[in-house]
């Protein structure tokens, strides 16, 4: 049995341990609804009451900007990887790929035999792309990622123009589906997920194909906070060693102007009934930008407030969470698989918004207290193991 030194950064895993379970906010609808409802929240269920509530709380402070902030930590984990490979074995190519082709078949088994929302093969294929930035000035890295954040606003922002002179047909078969199905068509998968694992399988068949290959038009912006992530822990911003007046600026600016930007996007979306000739382009652009910024002022925060909070208290219990950010990451999709589906308790499409946020305070404190009880008697989550030995192609001590 091989052993590697443990030498993890306890705060990094603070952090990335909120992140993953601030995922799960978003995620859930995606587990409770139809495909439909996640981006058009009129879709399903009704868009009144607690519903309206519910909706504004989640879009507000969860909606892409804890993946934000995972993304961010994605491309800092991608230079501690590389840095230390390369001290060890000279070279951190081969290993790293190694690792990211592991990744890409979780994620295309995850994607087809658990949930179509998977992120895993996007963070794969991203992941081969940050590597070749590792050697760039942070100059040239804060560069190129606003360079792809404009081109991926661009690719969001400019079919708005174009909506209205589609044709029919076009609308119809690549637009509607995707943004207000029929009742139909809803009616087929809520059929599909409230049946049995084959049922829900052969449906998922025909899902992920189309909706991977929307996923992975995010790379641009995914790769972009990889490459603001790299530069921030270069800089010391994890470390804080930054002045306690550059946090709170960025702090107040990121969270101030992305809550702004993301609240004016949504009434505009309310007020345009979330039509898709508004919503799918011009009324995209406000989240887009505003979870972007808020993921970097919720990072100033956590910063603050991690190196306020004493180690082995809640720092402690939220880094065991961070340190199992795979397996929760999974876990999470096995637990919502078997609480909605068919398979398991069935109540996909019961459930209202309000009740999903009860539901995943309560799958929170679920990972929380498994990931503690895990950690305690191991120094590996269970896949972080599994894929740390496949990356290496030898077996490692988990103890």
């Amino acid at each position: 049995m091989t052993q590697l030194p443990n030498n993890r950064n306890i705060r990094l895993d603070f952090i990335r341990g909120i992140a993953v379970l601030g995922i799960l906010m978003m995620n859930i609808q995606a587990f409770a609804f139809p495909f439909a409802a996640y981006g058009n929240p009129t879709v399903f269920p009704e868009f009144s009451g607690n519903n309206v509530t519910s909706y504004w709380f989640t879009h507000l402070i969860f909606d892409q900007k804890f993946m934000g902030i995972f993304s961010i930590l994605f491309g800092v984990g991608i230079h501690i990887f590389a840095k230390r490979v390369a001290e060890r074995e000279g070279h951190a190519g081969k290993r790293h790929y190694m690792r990211m082709v592991w990744l890409l078949l979780f994620g295309l088994i995850h994607a087809y035999f658990i949930w179509w929302g998977d992120i895993l093969v996007a963070y794969a294929i991203t992941g081969c792309l940050t590597f070749l930035f590792l050697e760039a000035t942070n100059k040239t890295l804060l560069w190129s990622a606003s360079g792809m954040l404009v081109a991926l606003w661009l690719m969001i922002f400019l079919p708005g123009f174009l909506f209205p002179f589609m044709p029919e047909d076009a609308i119809a078969s690549d637009i509607l589906p995707l943004w207000q199905p029929s009742q139909e068509n809803l009616n087929a998968e809520i059929s599909a997920y409230t049946g049995s694992w084959a049922d829900a399988f052969w449906y998922r068949l025909q899902q992920v194909p189309e909706l991977q290959s929307y996923t992975l038009m995010f790379v641009f912006k995914t790769l972009a906070l990889n490459l603001i992530g790299i530069v921030l822990y270069r800089s010391g911003f994890f470390d804080a060693t930054w002045k306690k007046s550059s946090y709170l600026l960025v702090l107040f600016i990121g969270i101030g102007l992305g809550s702004a930007l993301t609240t004016y996007g949504a009434l505009n979306n309310i007020e345009q009934s979330f039509h898709w000739k508004y919503s799918m382009a011009f009324g995209a652009q406000y989240n887009y930008w505003g979870s972007t910024f808020s993921a970097l002022g919720y990072c100033a925060l956590i910063v603050l407030l991690c190196y306020r909070l004493p180690v082995g208290k809640i720092i402690g219990w939220f880094s065991n969470v961070g340190k199992m950010a795979f397996t929760n990451y999974i876990m999470q999709s096995i637990i919502c698989s078997i609480i909605f589906y068919g398979f398991g308790f069935g109540f996909y499409g019961e459930l209202n918004r309000l009740e999903l946020i009860y539901t995943t305070v309560g799958i929170w404190s679920l990972l929380i207290i498994v990931s503690n009880i895990w950690m305690h008697f191991f120094k590996f989550g269970p896949l972080e193991w599994v894929w740390r030995c496949l990356t290496y192609g030898k077996v490692f001590s988990i103890k």
